[in-house]
């Protein structure tokens, strides 16, 4: 299933088209797509934003432009 998943009206269609178990199901595979390492028990995944593409940190609530900053960052705090 190809959706824009940046896109918060494709995400809203899908889960109407396919119901809420099967839109929390593909929203966890893609989710797990997009991880690119677990470091401190952080996972590092790609995320687009209205800045461009950032490295995610776990649920820090931080992003870098840059992979060895996320990484650095994440060895940083306590999962």
């Amino acid at each position: 299933m190809e959706i824009n998943w940046n896109n918060p009206a494709a995400r809203a269609r899908l889960a109407v088209r396919i119901g809420s178990a099967a839109y929390n199901e593909a929203a966890e595979r893609h989710h797990k797509s997009t991880v690119i390492e677990t470091v401190n028990g952080h996972e590092i995944r790609t995320v687009s934003s209205r800045f461009g593409s950032l490295f995610s940190t776990g649920n820090t609530g931080r992003a870098f432009y840059d992979l060895t900053d996320a990484r650095n960052f994440a060895r940083s705090v306590a999962a």
